[in-house]
């Protein structure tokens, strides 16, 4: 899959659109992970290739082939065939799966790219299971929308065993094609964080394959967390929820959110 992951795109596009972004995503993210047709079976009637999967595919090769992680680390994203690619990254997960969810909703490929070029990169370093990341994701979301500026990612650096669930459920929403949804819900919820419950969530926002457990279990999240973790580190972070705009810390506040976000802004356009 390494050889060429981007090529491999076209082998996918005899399945339905909404298979297909699952399974591009697998290929970009997970990279070895199986991928269980089973789990919308429903996908597996179509066998032709329509112009509007092609042209999918055809965007998603276009913005994702060779772009650098955000996480600033200089290399490719995640799953990329270039080498040295980014790996375990959120921060590129997030980018990938931002890409494909903007296709699937219809938005254009100059209008994604215009985003994605933007200077500003926030990211959220807490558990979803912190007590006061609601709060703040609603702040920097507010804020950041305001001032037109989409690339905000959460680094969860699951430090505790029900945060660890958390994270996997993140990312098997990722894998099925609803990850911004199912992670607004996770961003939500107050608890518990058993098992059943984070299913049960999902089950609001998806169908649930009989196999979920086996799908969860698949999903490796130690390299994820060790690098939100290193990240966090990097740049001396020692309590949660923390700030960074460009990797640098910013107190949790709007204004001065707004102040920085502008700040770079204004400095980039002189």
């Amino acid at each position: 899959m390494k050889s060429n992951c981007y090529n491999s795109l076209y082998f996918f596009a005899r399945y339905s659109l909404r298979y297909l972004l699952f399974s591009i995503i697998a290929i970009f993210i997970f990279e070895v992970l199986p991928i269980p047709q089973s789990i919308y079976p429903e996908c597996e009637a179509e066998e032709t290739t329509t112009t509007h999967q092609k042209e999918f595919i055809e965007s998603a090769d276009q913005i994702l082939a060779h772009r650098r992680c955000p996480c600033q680390c200089g290399k490719y994203l995640p799953g990329s065939a270039n080498l040295p690619a980014c790996f375990g990254c959120s921060a590129g997960k997030a980018e990938i799966s931002y890409v494909l969810e903007s296709l699937e909703s219809g938005m254009k490929t100059g209008e994604i790219i215009l985003n994605l070029d933007s200077p500003i990169i926030i990211d959220i370093f807490a558990d979803y299971s912190n007590p006061n990341i609601s709060k703040v994701w609603k702040m920097v979301k507010t804020v950041s929308g305001e001032l037109n500026q989409n690339r905000v990612v959460l680094r969860p650096p699951g430090l505790t065993k029900e945060a660890q669930r958390a994270i996997k459920i993140a990312e098997y929403a990722r894998y099925s094609g609803n990850f911004s949804i199912i992670q607004e819900a996770l961003i939500k919820h107050n608890g518990p964080w058993d098992w059943r419950t984070l299913i049960n969530l999902v089950a609001q926002y998806d169908q649930i394959p009989e196999q979920i457990n086996v799908y969860i279990n698949n999903i490796k999240i130690e390299q994820q967390i060790a690098k939100d973790q290193q990240h966090a580190k990097e740049r001396g972070i020692e309590s949660y929820p923390t700030i960074t705009i460009n990797n640098i810390t910013v107190p949790d506040t709007d204004s001065a959110i707004r102040q920085t976000i502008e700040k770079i802004l204004l400095e980039r356009s002189i």
